[in-house]
Protein backbone atom coordinates (compact mmCIF):
# COMPACT_ATOMS: atom_id res chain seq x y z
CA UNK A 1 0.00 0.00 0.00
CA UNK A 2 3.24 2.48 0.88
CA UNK A 3 4.67 1.60 -2.48
CA UNK A 4 1.53 2.44 -4.43
CA UNK A 5 1.45 5.71 -2.59
CA UNK A 6 4.91 6.44 -2.86
CA UNK A 7 5.02 5.69 -6.78
CA UNK A 8 1.76 7.92 -7.06
CA UNK A 9 3.57 11.05 -5.41
CA UNK A 10 6.68 10.51 -7.65
CA UNK A 11 4.23 10.92 -10.31
CA UNK A 12 2.74 13.92 -9.24
CA UNK A 13 6.22 15.73 -8.48
CA UNK A 14 7.53 15.05 -12.13
CA UNK A 15 4.35 15.81 -13.30
CA UNK A 16 4.64 19.04 -11.82
CA UNK A 17 8.54 19.64 -12.40
CA UNK A 18 8.06 19.09 -15.89
CA UNK A 19 4.76 20.86 -17.05
CA UNK A 20 5.23 22.32 -20.23
CA UNK A 21 9.04 21.16 -20.71
CA UNK A 22 7.80 19.27 -24.21
CA UNK A 23 6.85 21.20 -27.46
CA UNK A 24 3.93 20.98 -29.04
CA UNK A 25 4.97 20.35 -32.48
CA UNK A 26 8.69 20.17 -33.74
CA UNK A 27 10.10 18.33 -37.14
CA UNK A 28 12.04 15.74 -37.02
CA UNK A 29 13.92 15.57 -39.90
CA UNK A 30 17.52 15.67 -39.98
CA UNK A 31 17.22 15.82 -36.59
CA UNK A 32 19.93 13.33 -36.30
CA UNK A 33 22.14 15.42 -38.79
CA UNK A 34 21.61 18.59 -36.92
CA UNK A 35 22.67 17.33 -33.57
CA UNK A 36 25.71 16.82 -32.11
CA UNK A 37 25.70 16.39 -28.58
CA UNK A 38 24.16 13.40 -27.07
CA UNK A 39 22.81 12.52 -23.77
CA UNK A 40 22.25 8.44 -24.06
CA UNK A 41 20.41 6.81 -20.94
CA UNK A 42 21.24 3.79 -20.63
CA UNK A 43 18.87 0.58 -19.77
CA UNK A 44 18.56 -0.39 -16.63
CA UNK A 45 17.48 -4.23 -17.34
CA UNK A 46 20.93 -6.11 -17.75
CA UNK A 47 20.25 -7.35 -21.52
CA UNK A 48 18.79 -4.40 -23.05
CA UNK A 49 22.07 -2.38 -21.23
CA UNK A 50 24.59 -5.07 -23.31
CA UNK A 51 21.90 -5.16 -26.78
CA UNK A 52 21.92 -1.29 -26.60
CA UNK A 53 25.82 -1.22 -27.77
CA UNK A 54 24.57 -0.79 -31.31
CA UNK A 55 23.43 2.56 -30.69
CA UNK A 56 26.45 4.04 -28.84
CA UNK A 57 28.63 2.64 -31.41
CA UNK A 58 26.68 3.62 -34.53
CA UNK A 59 26.19 7.37 -32.82
CA UNK A 60 30.02 7.64 -32.41
CA UNK A 61 30.41 6.30 -36.45
CA UNK A 62 28.64 9.17 -37.12
CA UNK A 63 30.75 11.72 -34.83
CA UNK A 64 28.43 12.40 -32.31
CA UNK A 65 29.52 13.85 -28.82
CA UNK A 66 28.00 11.31 -26.69
CA UNK A 67 27.64 11.59 -22.61
CA UNK A 68 26.49 8.08 -20.91
CA UNK A 69 24.45 8.27 -18.13
CA UNK A 70 24.19 5.35 -16.44
CA UNK A 71 24.93 4.06 -12.73
CA UNK A 72 28.45 4.04 -11.28
CA UNK A 73 28.86 0.54 -10.78
CA UNK A 74 28.04 -0.24 -14.45
CA UNK A 75 30.52 2.36 -15.81
CA UNK A 76 32.74 -0.80 -15.91
CA UNK A 77 30.71 -2.77 -18.18
CA UNK A 78 30.68 -0.25 -20.80
CA UNK A 79 33.09 -0.82 -24.47
CA UNK A 80 36.37 1.07 -23.23
CA UNK A 81 36.02 3.51 -25.87
CA UNK A 82 32.85 4.61 -23.84
CA UNK A 83 34.00 4.93 -20.53
CA UNK A 84 35.55 8.39 -20.43
CA UNK A 85 32.12 9.86 -22.12
CA UNK A 86 30.36 8.70 -18.63
CA UNK A 87 27.79 10.61 -16.60
CA UNK A 88 27.37 8.20 -14.00
CA UNK A 89 25.26 8.51 -10.68
CA UNK A 90 25.45 6.60 -7.29
CA UNK A 91 22.55 4.33 -5.62
CA UNK A 92 22.96 7.37 -2.99
CA UNK A 93 21.63 9.55 -5.23
CA UNK A 94 18.54 8.07 -5.58
CA UNK A 95 16.02 9.06 -3.00
CA UNK A 96 12.96 7.62 -1.30
CA UNK A 97 10.62 8.22 -4.25
CA UNK A 98 13.14 6.26 -6.40
CA UNK A 99 13.87 9.93 -8.28
CA UNK A 100 16.73 11.43 -8.76
CA UNK A 101 18.20 13.36 -5.74
CA UNK A 102 18.13 17.61 -5.44
CA UNK A 103 21.76 16.76 -5.79
CA UNK A 104 21.93 15.15 -9.38
CA UNK A 105 18.98 17.28 -10.27
CA UNK A 106 20.93 20.52 -9.17
CA UNK A 107 23.87 18.67 -11.63
CA UNK A 108 22.05 17.51 -14.29
CA UNK A 109 19.97 20.83 -14.96
CA UNK A 110 23.76 22.68 -15.99
CA UNK A 111 23.59 20.10 -18.51
CA UNK A 112 22.79 21.14 -22.18
CA UNK A 113 22.12 18.52 -25.25
CA UNK A 114 20.82 18.82 -28.80
CA UNK A 115 19.43 15.31 -27.91
CA UNK A 116 18.46 13.15 -24.99
CA UNK A 117 18.00 9.33 -26.03
CA UNK A 118 16.77 7.31 -23.34
CA UNK A 119 17.41 3.26 -24.28
CA UNK A 120 14.62 2.25 -21.00
CA UNK A 121 12.28 -0.26 -22.21
CA UNK A 122 10.95 -1.12 -19.23
CA UNK A 123 9.01 1.63 -17.32
CA UNK A 124 11.59 3.44 -14.99
CA UNK A 125 10.18 6.76 -13.89
CA UNK A 126 13.73 7.76 -12.76
CA UNK A 127 15.21 7.80 -15.57
CA UNK A 128 12.14 9.41 -17.73
CA UNK A 129 12.92 12.33 -15.45
CA UNK A 130 16.34 12.39 -15.85
CA UNK A 131 15.79 12.79 -19.70
CA UNK A 132 13.74 16.12 -18.97
CA UNK A 133 15.68 17.58 -16.42
CA UNK A 134 18.68 18.34 -18.72
CA UNK A 135 18.13 21.09 -21.52
CA UNK A 136 17.04 19.58 -24.66
CA UNK A 137 14.78 20.34 -27.83
CA UNK A 138 14.34 16.21 -28.75
CA UNK A 139 13.75 13.70 -26.30
CA UNK A 140 13.71 10.40 -27.59
CA UNK A 141 12.28 7.52 -26.09
CA UNK A 142 10.36 3.91 -26.04
CA UNK A 143 7.00 3.32 -25.54
CA UNK A 144 5.83 3.16 -22.37
CA UNK A 145 3.56 4.29 -19.38
CA UNK A 146 2.61 7.95 -19.70
CA UNK A 147 5.33 8.32 -22.44
CA UNK A 148 4.02 11.35 -24.21
CA UNK A 149 4.75 13.31 -21.20
CA UNK A 150 8.14 12.47 -20.98
CA UNK A 151 9.17 12.38 -24.79
CA UNK A 152 8.59 14.29 -28.23
CA UNK A 153 9.77 11.14 -30.60
CA UNK A 154 8.71 7.70 -29.03
CA UNK A 155 9.30 4.39 -30.43
CA UNK A 156 7.22 1.60 -30.14
CA UNK A 157 8.91 -1.87 -28.76
CA UNK A 158 6.62 -4.74 -29.80
CA UNK A 159 8.32 -7.02 -27.43
CA UNK A 160 10.64 -8.14 -29.11
CA UNK A 161 13.94 -9.38 -28.10
CA UNK A 162 16.73 -6.49 -26.90
CA UNK A 163 19.17 -7.92 -29.78
CA UNK A 164 16.27 -7.26 -32.39
CA UNK A 165 14.61 -4.40 -30.91
CA UNK A 166 17.62 -2.24 -30.15
CA UNK A 167 18.49 -3.25 -34.53
CA UNK A 168 15.18 -2.05 -35.44
CA UNK A 169 15.73 1.17 -33.37
CA UNK A 170 19.10 1.79 -35.04
CA UNK A 171 17.01 1.00 -38.29
CA UNK A 172 14.43 3.97 -37.46
CA UNK A 173 16.69 6.63 -36.06
CA UNK A 174 19.11 6.30 -39.55
CA UNK A 175 16.17 7.49 -41.01
CA UNK A 176 16.34 10.70 -39.59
Amino acid sequence: MIEIIKEKLAYYIVKKNLKGNIPLQQSFSKFLKNSFNFLIVMPANDSDFRNSFIVLDFLDSQNKTLTIFTNDFRVALLPVKFRNKSLSFAITEINKLKLPSNELISKLKKLQFDAVVDLNREDNLFFSFVSNIVDSKVRIGIKKKKSNSYYNLIFSDNNFEGNIFYSNLLNCLKMF
